[in-house]
C-alpha cells in the first residue's frame, strides 16, 4: 500500500502535468464547458454555446489522451497486480465522467442544429443539474489530492459526493417530470430526456468513482 500512496502521491502534487490530477482537471473542464453551454442556449446563445460544445469534444477527446498514458503509467511493473488493477479502475471511473458530459452536449448539439424549441425551465433545470455535477466533480478531485496524505478529508469528501448524487438523482427526476408534462412534441422530449440522462449517468460515475477511491483505502488499511 505505501508503494501504491508513493505512486499516486506523486502524480497528485502541485504542477505536475500528467497523471491523475491533470487528468481530473480536464474532466473538471469539460464538465464546465457543458455547464457554460447550458447557460449560453438558455439565453439564447446558440452560437456561444456551439463554441463550448466544440471545447468539451476537444476537452473528452484530451481526457482520453490523458487516460491512455495514465494507464501505461500504472502498468509500467512497479505496482502489484491488484493496485494496478484497482488504480486503472479508478482512472476508468473517472473518465466516464466526462464521457457522459460529452454525451450530454452531443445531444445539445443536436437540439440546436434541428431547431427544437425547449422551454426556458427545462434549461433552467438543465443547468442546476451541470452546477451540482460541477461541485461533485470539484470534490472528487479534492479527494484525490488528499490521497496519501490525509484519509479522513478523502472520506469526508466521499461522503459529500455520495451527498451529492442522491441530490442529482433528485433532480434528474424533477426534470423528467418536467419533461413529460411540457408541451414539447416527441422529438424534444426524446433530445432532452437524452441530455439530463446523460448529465445523471455523469453524476453516477463521479459516485462510482468516489465509491471506488474509499474501497481502496479501506481494503488495505492506509
Amino acid at each position: 500500500m505505501k508503494n501504491m500512496l508513493e505512486w499516486f502521491s506523486k502524480r497528485t502534487g502541485g504542477v505536475v502535468q500528467r497523471g491523475s490530477r491533470s487528468h481530473g482537471l480536464i474532466v473538471l473542464d469539460t464538465v464546465v464547458e457543458l455547464d457554460n453551454a447550458l447557460k449560453s442556449i438558455s439565453e439564447g446563445d446558440e452560437q456561444t454555446a456551439l463554441k463550448c460544445i466544440d471545447r468539451v469534444i476537444l476537452n473528452e477527446r484530451e481526457a482520453d489522451r490523458i487516460e491512455d498514458s495514465l494507464c501505461r503509467d500504472i502498468v509500467d511493473g512497479s505496482l502489484k497486480s491488484q493496485e494496478r488493477e484497482d488504480l486503472l479502475h479508478l482512472v476508468k471511473k473517472t473518465d466516464k465522467i466526462a464521457d457522459k458530459a460529452n454525451e450530454a452536449a452531443l445531444y445539445l448539439q443536436l437540439i440546436i442544429e434541428t431547431h427544437t424549441e425547449v422551454p426556458k425551465h427545462l434549461w433552467d433545470a438543465a443547468r442546476q443539474m451541470t452546477s451540482e455535477l460541477l461541485l461533485a466533480v470539484r470534490l472528487l478531485i479534492q479527494a484525490f489530492e488528499n490521497m496519501g496524505k490525509n484519509k479522513s478529508e478523502v472520506y469526508r469528501h466521499i461522503d459529500s459526493i455520495n451527498d451529492q448524487e442522491r441530490l442529482l438523482d433528485q433532480l434528474d427526476y424533477s426534470s423528467f417530470r418536467k419533461i413529460l408534462l411540457s408541451d414539447m412534441d416527441h422529438k424534444g422530449v426524446m433530445l432532452v430526456r437524452g441530455l439530463t440522462e446523460a448529465l445523471e449517468k455523469s453524476a453516477d460515475a463521479c459516485n462510482s468513482c468516489a465509491e471506488t477511491l474509499g474501497m481502496i483505502i479501506l481494503s488495505r488499511g492506509s
